[in-house]
């Protein structure tokens, strides 16, 4: 895979999409899901230090951020840039 390959399939959050984030991590049951709950829910499909950087703001490959939010009940374009994500996808 090529590195401009790579960054156009790559998807960062927003300063909002954080907040959501670390919101829904709160409310899943009444109990902090982790890093490693996500991973596991993920069946160590996306690796815990993806995951971090996802929750840092840092860009992942697209697949990767789509299933992280899944295993939070949210929707990617809740927390990316719309503008960026319609790009990924419509490009």
């Amino acid at each position: 895979m090529t590195p401009a390959h790579k960054s156009r399939r790559s998807i960062a959050v927003t300063e909002t999409g954080k907040r959501k984030l670390r919101e829904a991590q709160k409310r899943k049951g009444g109990k902090r899901i982790t890093y490693e709950d996500i991973e596991e829910k993920l069946e160590f499909q996306v690796s815990r230090s993806t995951i971090e950087r996802f929750f840092r703001g840092k860009a992942v490959e697209l697949e990767n951020a789509m299933s992280i939010v899944e295993v939070l009940g949210l929707d990617l374009q809740e927390v990316v840039d719309v503008a960026q994500y319609q790009n990924l996808i419509l490009g």
